[in-house]
């Protein structure tokens, strides 16, 4: 009886916001956002198991959720928390998972995990919640495909087979649906940028099936590298790859951001050299380095009182919120919006600090840089409990600085 209750609730929140669904594209005009003629702002937040926790393919379902049921209301709960207190979108992980989750419904049963993504999304458009699918395009595929990462760039490569099929039916299937805020490519594929992988440890078996078909591949090869070079060749080319099918909708990488170190390793692969990079240096990586996308992406972390080490950093800003900030104010400057794809302060964490200081600090100091899309990490995550997981319950004051946020910039 407890969830015949639990479930007929849930419904009548849904069809009761089935009146407020997304309308109308988001576009830029330089390093503004528009919706339907007035610029657009907003904050939303991470929900990085929404469609494989509402499926049941999450690798971590069983041993968080117990249950399938579980694990799907869990997700549902999540989103309605969301809808209840104004956040205006999600970012979420959006490609099928590791091989074993793949093997649980995507490779099985296409139509049903199709059938499957499209609930999510009425779930979200009926709470007007926007959704900012992380495709995982760079590096989702070729452990599926027993090949090195690098066959990402090979035409001829399954990895690259699967990875094109993947996206041309995601976006496909959504290329005309407002409820897309905007694509990311995959999550913090820069940071892989000239590391050197061969001899480190890849994915272990536990996260393949048990009959998994091809070749088990534990330790890297210089293969599996990716430099600069070649991210920024990707990003070209399945950016232009997802506009040829979408002309709706903006694309955003899903970047941290480069490296502290981004020159020396560019410039010393494989054999790596330390040096940082001067303060000038950052900038102008991770500006050049999204070049090709529409919306520039960075995480930021922080925690109150973290100085620069000047040993390590000369000339940088003194504290991780100036050089958060220098950051967003230089990308702004040079003329394209920034998403903050991931907010969270390392230091108290958000268990122990229900006002969150430092986060809140940083969103007053975004609004005023003019940021116009800010992202928390991480909502209704139980993954995180002990370290970045909120709901409205446990985090009040941040679900209200959410809510006048966007009631000040998202409404329409």
């Amino acid at each position: 009886m407890k969830d015949l209750y639990r479930f007929v609730i849930t419904a009548i929140i849904t069809a009761c916001a089935a009146y407020t669904t997304p309308i109308g594209f988001v576009t830029k005009q330089g390093a503004k956002l528009y919706l339907n003629g007035k610029e657009y702002r907003a904050m939303g937040v991470n929900m990085p198991n929404l469609h494989q926790s509402y499926m049941g393919t999450w690798f971590h379902d069983r041993e968080k959720y117990g249950t399938h049921e579980n694990a799907k209301q869990a997700m549902i709960d999540g989103v309605l928390d969301a809808a209840k207190n104004g956040v205006a979108f999600m970012r979420f992980f959006a490609g099928p998972g590791y091989p074993k989750d793949i093997s649980l419904l995507y490779a099985k049963d296409p139509e049903r995990y199709w059938k499957m993504m499209d609930e999510v999304f009425a779930l979200c458009r009926t709470n007007n919640i926007r959704l900012i699918p992380s495709l995982g395009t760079v590096t989702g595929w070729y452990s599926w495909c027993s090949e090195p990462a690098q066959a990402i760039l090979d035409p001829s490569s399954k990895t690259y087979a699967a990875t094109m099929k993947y996206i041309r039916e995601f976006v496909s299937r959504y290329k005309d649906d407002p409820t897309v805020l905007m694509w990311e490519l995959e999550n913090e594929v820069m940071l892989k940028a000239d590391v050197d992988v061969k001899n480190r440890p890849l994915k272990p078996k536990g996260v393949y099936p048990a009959d998994f078909p091809n070749t088990i591949r534990t330790n890297g090869e210089r293969e599996d590298s990716l430099t600069w070079d070649m991210i920024m060749r990707i990003y070209k080319e399945h950016t232009a790859f997802i506009r040829s099918i979408d002309p709706n909708h903006l694309i955003t990488s899903g970047d941290s951001r480069t490296r502290d170190e981004c020159t020396s390793r560019r410039e010393t692969f494989p054999d790596f050299k330390y040096r940082s990079d001067t303060w000038d240096e950052l900038l102008a990586n991770n500006i050049a380095s999204q070049s090709s996308l529409d919306v520039f992406s960075f995480h930021q972390y922080g925690k109150p009182g973290n100085l620069t080490d000047e040993k390590k950093y000369p000339g940088w800003p003194a504290t991780s919120g100036e050089r958060c900030i220098g950051l967003v104010h230089a990308a702004l400057a040079s003329g394209k919006p920034v998403f903050i794809g991931e907010l969270g302060q390392d230091t108290p964490k958000h268990a122990e600090d229900p006002g969150m200081e430092w986060t809140l600090r940083y969103i007053d100091a975004c609004e005023k840089e003019g940021a116009p899309l800010i992202c928390l990490w991480v909502w209704h995550f139980v993954w995180q409990s002990k370290d970045f997981n909120m709901t409205s319950a446990s985090h009040p004051l941040i679900a209200k600085r959410i809510a006048e946020f966007n009631k000040k910039y998202a409404a329409q």
